[in-house]
């Protein structure tokens, strides 16, 4: 199984086993050549070069580094096709309320060549000074987004497509909202009443109101161009799509949905699930595994995650949650007297399945050691939680086991 940047090996019982890897995409031959001629023949929309004046102010979105979208392939081609000069560039991280990523991080994920080209920071939506207000949506959503990108003359929105747990998927309209959105934007669009949508959830887009907001925010914004992108399950391109912000998301989509839907089958008494590096670099981004998951296993069964957490918990109010609180139902109440914010959708989202499903978690020695044992049992042994789970199973039990969990879009019958 997929753990942090390697593989934890698991041993289970062959009987009622059942494996569920999704379709693997073929990848491109030439990646570099995949992306140029996606961003000269486009969707819906003009060719990039074609597109940007000389003196236009230019500003590229990228993804953060908890996805693995090959960010410096995809900008250095955009940096040969546009021709802009350096002052007129702008990359802005898309962190959304994710920490900010470091110079470290940078490098590794741009090149040091393009830190050196190009203007980069970091989205920061609790700095007010750093965002224009651009409108409301329909649905009373305040769009507001990072300066560099609302006065800029072009907007460049890159990124990766993969199922998402109540977004439908990620990618296109994203890159502006959570992306590039202020908190209260973020938070309005995250909102619990959305959360709780029959139409919130993995693989679904048509009437998902979490997206519809979403993008109705991106047109707001105008977005110029969208680059993302599709990988298979060892971070390798499958397809790029360039043009038109929904158009392109669409093909994306459209290609994930090709390789990635399974159907559910019949539920499992246990279900292992796991992700990887980098979905699997804080606890918070692990619950990811868990929710797509969530079909697959019974009311009553229980879950294994495997996640090895390197920067533990994630943000500070999430792992407040995660250590202090004693049950599912004492997270509600606390969300019911403190306030919801969306930097604990997952919190939120956890302990909505925790009432029904139990959760072994195998990660690292900090997180199983700050976790509160009454919420989810931690351990650093993957034997002791095969054993703890069939424990409470029963050595009969149906075991489901999904490896990189993010690309499964369950099927529903």
């Amino acid at each position: 199984m997929p753990y942090g940047r390697g593989f934890l090996e698991l041993k289970l019982p062959k009987r009622n086993l059942r494996e569920i890897r999704v379709s693997e995409p073929p990848n491109v031959s030439d990646e570099e050549q995949a992306i140029v001629s996606a961003l000269r023949e486009p969707s819906a929309t003009e060719p990039l070069r074609s597109m940007i004046g000389q003196h236009e102010r230019v500003a590229v979105i990228i993804d953060d580094v908890t996805r693995p979208t090959p960010s410096g392939r995809l900008i250095s081609s955009i940096l040969d096709e546009v021709k802009a000069p350096k002052e007129n560039m702008s990359i802005i991280v898309a962190t959304g309320l994710h920490r900010a990523n470091r110079s470290d991080e940078l490098s590794a994920m741009l090149g040091p060549k393009i830190l050196e080209k190009t203007r980069v920071a970091n989205h920061d939506a609790c700095r007010k000074s750093e965002l224009v207000h651009v409108g409301r949506t329909r649905a009373g959503t305040s769009v507001e987004v990072n300066k560099l990108v609302a006065t800029a003359d072009k907007i460049i929105a890159t990124g990766h497509i993969e199922p998402h747990e109540y977004a439908g998927f990620t990618g296109g309209r994203k890159s502006i909202l959570p992306g590039v959105a202020g908190i209260d934007s973020i938070n309005q669009n995250h909102r619990l009443e959305n959360l709780d949508h029959p139409k919130a959830k993995i693989g679904v887009l048509d009437g998902n109101p979490i997206h519809e907001d979403m993008l109705e925010a991106a047109r707001m914004v105008g977005v110029d161009f969208c680059l993302n992108v599709v990988q298979d399950s060892e971070k390798r391109i499958a397809k790029v799509v360039a043009g038109d912000l929904t158009e392109a998301h669409r093909q994306g989509v459209e290609f994930c949905k090709a390789y990635g839907e399974v159907d559910i089958g019949e539920p499992a008494d246990i279900v292992v699930t796991s992700t990887g590096y980098p979905l699997d670099i804080d606890f918070y981004q692990s619950i990811k595994a868990v929710m797509a998951a969530e079909p697959f296993v019974r009311k009553g069964g229980t879950m294994i995650l495997l996640a090895e957490c390197q920067d533990s918990f994630g943000g500070h109010l999430f792992h407040d949650y995660m250590k202090s609180s004693s049950s599912p139902g004492d997270i509600m109440n606390r969300i019911a007297e403190e306030g919801y914010t969306a930097d604990i959708d997952h919190c939120y989202l956890l302990a909505r399945l925790l009432k029904d499903i139990d959760v072994i978690a195998v990660s690292s020695k900090h997180v199983v050691h700050e976790m509160n044992k009454s919420l989810i049992r931690a351990t650093a042994s993957s034997e002791r939680a095969v054993r703890m789970a069939l424990e409470e199973q029963g050595r009969d039990a149906n075991i489901t086991v999904l490896p990189y969990a993010q690309r499964v879009i369950p099927k529903v019958q």
